[in-house]
């Protein structure tokens, strides 16, 4: 069943000797769970569509009659020879399903159980290589020694047959909760784009969950991971939601396999094809907002809930495929319904959806994005000991040497600004401090900056701090151009009052917020103005200064 979105109509003539634009192809890879660990039973093997198929990648192949670089029908096992059922199984039925006949789905599939995300690098591969186990080393050999290497041959030869639209993964369980995995795969999800020749912006990376808690996982806190990448890169999370758990705690059922097959389809489906299987063919009533005052952290993306009405019962989360106008695009950027902040300041934002019968809807809310939001979201209170916030009233008590506030998954740079300030709502007597953390860890070297017991503003002079802790780092100049913690830090116990928190240029320590009616609306796709970090329209772009300025919602630098 094809979307009314695209025209379905039978597989046209065309010539062979070019890429197939409706030949649409897929990369996936990762550990067991995307090689398939669990029996392929006969449902499995019947009824696949032709116009789902896999690319052989292995010698091994050849046992089911397979040669490796040529397209076959994707009867499993999609792997290689010797795997089980995986969650691609699915996806690509899944996919044809709601495609139109014209258009086919290609998946390569290199996959290794128990494989560490390193196994997969660019460069990394050689070291992991050499210190792994035998067991490991046999599972790279099937792919010359160098997955990375085999994935972009096959690739490049896929090119010639179709369009690269998407890049699955499915790994972790190796790297359970391991804090510096989302910076690796950005770096192989980076390498692949550049070595493909592939546009970022149109070929998104789709990492799947790892099996929850519910279903007896064992590995479900790397799922917390998981969700910082699309905060990094052109990513997106699939769901593990209700797919099936085996015993081991570590992989999915047939049934699992099959469930979250369907999830990365549906998720693609949504995010590149801006399609929502099973939306009625009626008018919408009503768009509502979940929030219509939303705050949002700088550097940490967030799901916008924008529901379309149609009544009987039906409601869809339409945020993916609606359109956003800002009244000032240099404070966030919004695409596929996830925002990220960019700036410190606020905008208004109007959404536009048009429904199945072409009718066209509105709703408006207030953005504000800061380096500091005070919701209780965004406040972590266990960075050290188990604290306690208020958002009533911005208590912070982090208990006696606790420690407490906002961890910025993909870091924030702090380089521009002068100054960052604390004021209070009145002293405080617990012996506190502000700690700036440079890594994802509060165990790493930082700047510890003590807060007067008789001050209520606190301004911390970002280009002159300096290491406070780290025995080969102590007194060294600290980089802010890359801050992945700032927390309050208690002595004793006891409340810490805050009023606001803000980095800022003014030598009085005053804010800079940019204001909602400081540009002109502007629609968010069209937008190739330039902006400062102020939010101020530069009117000389041929001969902008050094400093960090945004463009088409995107941050860049002149050094």
């Amino acid at each position: 069943m094809a979307s009314a979105a695209f025209a379905d109509n039978p597989l046209p003539e065309r010539d062979a000797t070019q890429p197939d634009p409706n030949f649409h192809i897929y990369l996936c890879f990762g550990q067991s769970n995307m090689e398939g660990n669990a029996a392929i039973e006969e449902i499995d093997k019947t009824g696949v569509d032709e116009r789902f198929q896999v690319m052989s990648v292995c010698d091994v192949d050849r046992e089911i009659n397979r040669v490796p670089g040529e397209w076959y029908t994707a009867i499993p096992p999609l792997c290689r020879a010797g795997t089980g059922l995986t969650p691609v199984d699915y996806f690509g039925r899944t996919m044809v399903e709601h495609l139109p006949s014209t258009h086919r789905v290609g998946v390569i599939v290199i996959a290794m159980g128990g494989s560490g995300i390193d196994a997969f690098d660019k460069e990394n591969y050689k070291n992991y290589y050499a210190t792994t186990d035998d067991w490991q080393r046999s599972l790279m050999d099937l792919y010359d020694g160098n997955p990375y290497a085999k994935m972009v041959a096959m690739a490049k030869k896929a090119q010639k047959d179709g369009v690269i639209k998407g890049i699955l993964l499915h790994q972790g369980e190796s790297n359970n909760t391991q804090g510096d995995w989302p910076m690796k795969v950005r770096k192989i999800y980076e390498d692949l784009i550049h070595d493909l020749n592939l546009d970022g912006d149109e070929v998104p990376l789709f990492a799947g969950e790892t099996l929850r808690q519910e279903e007896g996982g064992v590995c479900y806190g790397h799922n917390d991971i998981i969700a910082r990448l699309p905060d990094m890169m052109n990513a997106y999370v699939v769901s593990s939601e209700g797919c099936a758990g085996a015993n081991d705690g570590l992989h999915f059922t047939a049934a699992g396999y099959r469930e979250l097959g369907k999830h990365y389809a549906m998720s693609v489906l949504k995010n590149v094809y801006r399609m929502l299987p099973g939306m009625p063919e009626r008018p919408a009533e009503r768009l509502t907002l979940e929030e219509t005052d939303m705050e949002i952290q700088i550097g940490t993306g967030k799901e916008l809930n924008l529901t379309a009405d149609f009544g009987g019962g039906y409601a869809e989360n339409i945020a993916s495929i609606a359109s956003y106008e800002l009244s000032n695009p240099a404070v966030a950027r919004i695409s596929n319904g996830r925002v990220i902040g960019l700036v410190q300041g606020e905008t208004d934002v109007k959404a536009t959806y048009t429904d199945p019968t072409g009718q066209t809807l509105t709703a408006t809310f207030t953005l504000r994005a800061t380096y500091f939001p005070f919701s209780e979201e965004f406040i972590h209170t266990d960075l050290f000991g188990e604290g306690i916030y208020d958002e009533a009233t911005r208590s912070f008590s982090p208990g006696q040497y606790g420690q407490m506030g906002w961890v910025y998954s993909s870091g924030i740079d702090m380089s521009d600004y002068k100054y960052l300030v604390l004021k209070l709502d009145k002293p405080q007597n617990v012996n506190a401090s502000i700690n700036i953390y440079p890594e994802s860890n509060i165990w790493t070297p930082n700047h510890s900056h003590p807060i007067e017991p008789n001050t209520t503003t606190i301004a911390i002079p970002l280009q002159e701090i300096t290491y406070t802790s780290g025995d080969d780092l102590k007194g060294q100049p600290m980089d802010v151009s890359h801050v992945s913690i700032i927390s309050l830090w208690a002595g004793a116990e006891g409340i810490i009052d805050v009023a606001d928190m803000y980095l800022t240029n003014n030598d009085d320590y005053s804010s800079e917020t940019t204001s909602i009616s400081s540009v002109s609306t502007i629609t968010v796709e069209e937008d190739e103005a330039i902006y400062n970090l102020q939010g101020i329209r530069m009117p000389d772009t041929d001969n902008l200064p050094r400093g960090i300025y945004i463009r088409g919602g995107k941050k860049f630098v002149i050094r």
